[in-house]
This record gives structure tokens, C-alpha cells and sequence, in this order.
């Protein structure tokens, strides 16, 4: 096997562990608020009034995680799909919304807060390697939250620069570290080598904005 399918499969893996653990965490929500109704349920009829509130609660709850659940089955189908195609047209507006929801538990693991923002204008196209595109967009993301500390944020959105289709990784909060940190801690993070090579298979540049604490990936 060859060094770059290699890292391929690592992604894959790492990717197919975290939506794993997000459908577990759902499942035994689900369990939890299922119990809690049986629970009431099995209260005598005099005294169900009294619970309402809380069965409705429980049913609220279910409902949302079964939205949750449909949603990320659904988007990590399609992210499944990305090796069907080496070179496909993306909608970056709709591929970040998906990352996001896809990768949201490594931010909240570490109690940072991760968005999709929406480019300007929207609707943007990009036509790449989705896996690549996938693959330098977790990366950066992995750089991003190895220097972040808890209690900020990251927002990653479609951009333009120079004329050139770009995707922005921005950093921000009252803890969020000092332009110098930010730039020193990217570069000596796990990922970075993983991000350049990435990048350099898409022939993207990357650049890293100090003023704004942006992570820049611009497209050919």
C-alpha cells in the first residue's frame, strides 16, 4: 500500500470513528429519554398529570435526535461518495455545512464552538478532488484547534482571493492566542505536514493571516 492511499484510509478512519461515536452518543440519549417514559408511563393514572411536562420533554427529545441521526446519516452518505469522482464540481457553501456537521465533535471535545459561515456572494464552485478538498479542510481544521484553548470559536467559509476560489478557517474569542502563537502553534501542530501535503496535491496555497487569525486555503 502506498504512502498517500495509506493516509487516505487514515482519514477515512478517522472520520468513520467520530460519526460512530456521535450515533452511540445519539442512541443512548434516545435510551435515556425512552426509559424516562416508561418510567412515567408506568406511574399510576392519578399522578401522570403531574409528569407531563416531563414526558413531553422526553418525547422533544427524541424527536431531535432522530432529526439529529437522519441528518448525519445522510451527509456522511454523501461524504462516503467523495472517491466515486477524482475531479467533481462543489457547491463550497453546501460542502462546508456538511464538513462542519461532520466534524463538529472534535471542536466540542475541546469546548470550541465550530460554524459554517456563507461566502460572498453565495453559491460559489469549486471544481476539485472532493477527498483532497476534504482532506486539506480537516487538516486545517485539526491545525486550528491544537492551538485554540477552550471557550473560543472557529468559523470556515467560502472566500475569494486575488480572484481565486478560497476556503477561510477564522479563529476568534477572548482566549484565542496572541498572532505569533497562532502562526508558531499551526505550523509545529500534528496536522500541518498532513495539510501541506494535501494542499500540494490540490495545488492549493496556504496562507495564515496573523491579523485576523486566518487560516487561508487559496484554489488554482
Amino acid at each position: 500500500m502506498n504512502p498517500e492511499t495509506e493516509k487516505t484510509m487514515a482519514f477515512f478512519g478517522k472520520m468513520t470513528a467520530n460519526l460512530t461515536h456521535e450515533f452511540k452518543n445519539i442512541l443512548a440519549i434516545i435510551q435515556e429519554s425512552a426509559g424516562l417514559m416508561e418510567d412515567i408511563m408506568a406511574i399510576s393514572p392519578l399522578s401522570k398529570e403531574k409528569y407531563q411536562d416531563r414526558f413531553n420533554n422526553s418525547m422533544a427529545t427524541i424527536k431531535n435526535q432522530l432529526h439529529r441521526g437522519m441528518q448525519l446519516a445522510a451527509r456522511f452518505n454523501k461524504f462516503a461518495h467523495a472517491p466515486d469522482q477524482t475531479n467533481a464540481q462543489m457547491d463550497l457553501d453546501e460542502t462546508i455545512d456538511h464538513f462542519c456537521t461532520l466534524t463538529e465533535r472534535f471542536a466540542r471535545l475541546k469546548n470550541i464552538s465550530l460554524q459554517a459561515g456563507k461566502g460572498t456572494p453565495p453559491g460559489a464552485n469549486l471544481t476539485t478532488n472532493p477527498v483532497l478538498f476534504y482532506m486539506a479542510l480537516f487538516y486545517g481544521l485539526e491545525s486550528c484547534l491544537a492551538v485554540l484553548p477552550a471557550n473560543t470559536s472557529i468559523s470556515i467559509a467560502p472566500a475569494e482571493k486575488n480572484g481565486r476560489q478560497a476556503v477561510e478557517i477564522v479563529c476568534s474569542g477572548p482566549q484565542a492566542p496572541s498572532a505569533d502563537e497562532f502562526s508558531d502553534g499551526l505550523r509545529k501542530s500534528d496536522s500541518w505536514n498532513e495539510l501541506e501535503d494535501a494542499a500540494g496535491q490540490l495545488e492549493a496555497e496556504i496562507e495564515c493571516e496573523t491579523r485576523n487569525l486566518c487560516l487561508r486555503l487559496i484554489f488554482k
